[in-house]
């Protein structure tokens, strides 16, 4: 590529500046989401694109975890050999300095660079430390390899019941071996996805938890969309499914008594709201809704959970997509059924034990929320944990299918909460 006729830049000078500077503005700007407080994002947050890119910025930063660090020293390395190689021979009758100038683009990469990557590991140690004082007892070069952990297939899918015109069916994981007398306790998996995206599928505990001889339910609701708003009846498809395990959970080897919901995001609004009705004898089975039978839940574990859904829509322009599709409208409109999805309104003396985790730089499911609901619940004693990963983004470190420090820590802490308070 020839700039003028006195020097050439050869292709591999431009394949390394290419390389240093995008290394380097991502670890910039990945390691500077986890500085900067949310509350100073908020402008940001107010159009869907810009906030989407943040989101997915973060989680893609979260889902790498160690090695953001190789990518900022790569993006290091690159910009040193920039700095240190002149930029083109010119001709021998020019002086020594004009022959081989160093532009100051590659002192700046370098510079910047090494900012950005000892950012990465100040975050990496912080994270590690704080997850140590957890006692799960996870290894902190996690994530060996990126975008790996999630490797998990069904033992069935089932058909848990009719509702209106929707069937809801899901996918059963069983641990190996013989099933206890009473039944494999049973944990109902909710996936996320804003109310109104998403599926059931393998996720961070389908495979890990059936390992551990607890059996998962991973089930599917009907989702939100602009004609429909299922503010009311999410919570009653979820009841559907905990009506079917006791009904037919002896035939599948289910023990009834031992039931704990696990949701992540909006899933954990659902796994929260299930949980504390069934414990308070007001939820119903979209399926059934003359049927009482709803088995009452024993613990409850929420990854990020969108516990209060009353003014989103003033923080971001997600959230004014979930009061539109999901309720309807806004709080002034409809204060009622805000009522009935904000989860601190179910909360009782019976609300079952709550596992609650939860990103500290979550751009989506703001984590004064969750931190004001675990408040809640210790007004009314209500046997809860809440842990709070330093830096992370929406997804706590297990969205994108990776194995990460957090996302092995989560899955620790719900097996102990599990074990410790699902009977």
């Amino acid at each position: 590529m020839t700039f003028s006729a006195r020097y050439v830049i050869p292709p591999a000078r431009v394949a390394l500046t290419t390389a240093a500077t995008v290394a380097i503005a991502y670890t910039l700007l990945a390691q500077l989401l986890t500085i900067v407080p949310v509350s100073w994002t908020m402008p940001l947050l107010q159009w869907d694109v810009s906030q989407f890119l943040i989101i997915l910025l973060g989680t893609l930063r979260d889902a790498l975890g160690i090695w953001n660090i190789v990518v900022g020293l790569l993006g290091v390395v690159c910009a040193a050999i920039l700095w240190r190689t002149p930029v083109a021979q010119r001709r021998r009758d020019q002086p020594e300095r004009a022959r081989h100038p160093r532009h100051r683009l590659p002192l700046a990469l370098l510079l910047t660079g090494s900012a950005g990557t000892l950012s990465a590991i100040t975050a990496t140690t912080v994270l590690a430390i704080s997850i140590a004082s957890l006692g799960t007892g996870s290894s902190a070069l996690l994530p060996t390899l990126p975008f790996t952990g999630l490797s998990s297939s069904p033992t069935q899918t089932v058909t848990v019941g009719r509702a209106g015109n929707t069937t809801l069916r899901a996918d059963l994981y069983l641990p190996r071996g013989t099933a206890p007398d009473a039944g494999w306790p049973v944990v109902v998996s909710i996936h996320g996805g804003g109310f109104s995206t998403g599926t059931r599928g393998p996720n961070a505990y389908t495979g890990f938890l059936p390992k551990h001889g607890y059996a998962v339910l991973d089930v599917d609701y009907r989702l939100a969309s602009s004609h429909y708003h299922p503010w009311r009846t999410q919570v009653t498809d979820i009841g559907c499914s905990l009506a079917w395990i006791d009904e037919a959970g002896p035939e599948e080897q289910l023990d009834p008594n031992r039931i704990a919901t696990l949701g992540l995001s909006s899933g954990g609004n659902l796994a929260v709201n299930a949980a504390y009705m069934s414990a308070n004898q007001t939820l119903t089975s979209s399926c059934d809704p003359s049927d009482p039978s709803i088995p009452t839940v024993q613990a409850v574990i929420a990854g990020y959970p969108a516990v209060d859904l009353s003014g989103i829509g003033n923080r971001s322009a997600i959230g004014r997509l979930v009061e539109q599709w999901y309720v309807g409208g806004t709080p002034a409109q409809y204060p009622d059924r805000y009522r009935f999805t904000d989860s601190t309104n179910h909360i009782s003396a019976h609300s079952p034990p709550t596992l609650i985790y939860q990103g500290g730089r979550d751009h989506l499911v703001f984590a004064d929320r969750a931190r004001r609901f675990a408040h809640v619940l210790a007004e009314h004693h209500v046997t809860h944990r809440y842990v709070e990963y330093p830096g992370l983004e929406h997804g706590a470190g297990d969205a994108n299918g990776t194995l990460t420090l957090a996302a092995a820590a989560s899955r620790q802490l719900a097996l102990d909460w599990l074990r410790r308070h699902d009977a």
